[in-house]
């Protein structure tokens, strides 16, 4: 056995070294056969990392690849795959282990670009979101700002004496909404019962450029300028612009004097109530409307069914009642019989000049002239109390938008009224009773 040894350490070192290379520091494989032998299999695992020994000869290989344990009883090194153990298992075929044949490189950072692609849309969503909101909040602060310089300012009276002049125009209604403009009715009804109280006034001059409104929101206008004339005793005029008809002129009836420009419509003395008969476009779509009521007429004016004439004739009823009202006023302020007011209140439109013909104005003239000889009447300086509401800047960015222009309700149905014939009503609307 020793012999043995001998000679194996003999025949390693009868081996000759590579040939030198340029760079003697630099590292060699150890795995090309040399001229008079090979090196151990290990040796093709290993690179040498130090220059030759002094004597040429590159040092024994146990020098520099050191066994991981003590060799075996009869002096062997166990074979190779005892000490450098290989980190899997080859396949059966050879090939490379399963972890890294079967999963690619680009497989392997395919899931996490998802990943990070998915974030980067989730992040702009977010971002996208954030700015839609935040302009849906500059456009509703836009809005509410116009709004609140729409509003009526009731500004402070002068120290002197003064009379108000109290502008009517547009539709008399109480409603009022986003974008609306015009008449502001709780404005005007608080203005005129705080100026009972007022020790400067001294009377009301209506400038009045309206279609008409509402029997009810008329009506209590005129009943508030009656209180305000028997409370003071101080006058009121009205003055008519472009249009004052129907509610318009049922207003003006509580007036002691009337003035109308020359090309004034007014007129359209009456009352109308509209209802919408849709059971024939109902039946033509296929819909049916089934109605359970407690009495007959309980769902007079439901869509989808018609009226029937009991239903009408409760309708009717209303009608007269309010245009027997309205009758009542024009006698009662006009000074004119009642059978001469029903023949002129049958709805038609009257110019000035017929207007004034028939009694219903006193006196055709400007709105300057007007206002002088109020002023000359009271002694006294006109004051505007800002109880209409005016177009707002919102109003505009909506015309703007909308590729249009800011029209008054007195605008509207000026150009409605060319195109109907005399005596039709000039605001319509469902279930709408109107002088």
């Amino acid at each position: 056995m020793e012999n043995q040894n001998e000679n194996n350490i003999q025949e390693q070192q009868n081996v000759q070294p590579p040939p030198e290379s340029p760079h003697p520091n630099s590292t060699q494989p150890l795995s090309t056969p040399q001229p008079q032998g090979e090196y151990p299999p290990q040796a093709s695992l290993t690179h040498q990392t130090h220059a030759p020994n002094p004597q040429g000869q590159y040092p024994p290989q146990a020098s520099y690849i050191q066994p991981t344990h003590t060799p075996n009883p009869e002096g062997q090194y166990p074979p190779q795959a005892s000490y450098i153990q290989p980190i899997h298992t080859p396949q059966p075929q050879g090939g490379y282990p399963q972890y890294l044949t079967s999963v690619p490189h680009q497989q392997q950072t395919r899931p996490r670009r998802r990943f990070r692609n998915g974030v980067k849309t989730i992040l702009t969503a977010v971002t996208l979101i954030r700015s839609l909101l935040v302009v849906i909040l500059l456009f509703l602060l836009i809005a509410l700002v116009g709004s609140m310089m729409g509003d009526a300012d009731l500004a402070l009276p002068p120290n002197e004496a003064y009379f108000s002049v109290i502008k009517i125009e547009g539709v008399i209604t109480g409603s009022r909404g986003l974008g609306d403009f015009g008449y502001d009715h709780q404005a005007t009804m608080e203005y005129i019962r705080n100026l009972s109280a007022s020790h400067l006034d001294r009377g009301i001059l209506l400038y009045m450029n309206t279609p008409g409104g509402t029997v009810y929101h008329s009506d209590e206008l005129y009943l508030a300028l009656l209180e305000y004339k028997e409370i003071t005793g101080r006058p009121v005029y009205a003055f008519m612009a472009e249009m004052c008809a129907s509610g318009g002129y049922y207003i003006s009836m509580a007036a002691d004097h009337i003035t109308a420009n020359r090309i004034t419509l007014t007129g359209s003395l009456g009352v109308v109530s509209v209802l919408l008969d849709t059971s024939e476009l109902f039946e033509m779509v296929g819909l049916r409307t089934v109605v359970l009521d407690s009495g007959e007429h309980k769902a007079t004016g439901t869509m989808g069914t018609q009226i029937t004439p009991s239903q009408a004739a409760v309708y009717q009823s209303f009608i007269d009642e309010s245009y027997d009202l309205f009758v009542s006023l024009i006698v009662e302020g006009r000074g004119m019989s009642e059978q001469t007011v029903r023949e002129l209140a049958d709805g038609r439109i009257y110019t000035a000049f017929q207007a004034y013909e028939l009694g219903l104005i006193d006196e055709i003239g400007n709105w300057e002239n007007a206002l002088a000889e109020f002023g000359e009447l009271t002694g006294a300086i006109p004051y505007y109390p800002n109880l209409y509401i005016e177009p707002t800047f919102w109003d505009g960015v909506l015309a703007r938008l909308t590729r249009t222009n800011p029209m008054s309700e007195t605008d509207f149905a000026l150009m409605k009224l060319s195109e109907l014939p005399s005596g039709v009503p000039l605001a319509i609307a469902m279930e709408l009773v109107q002088p």
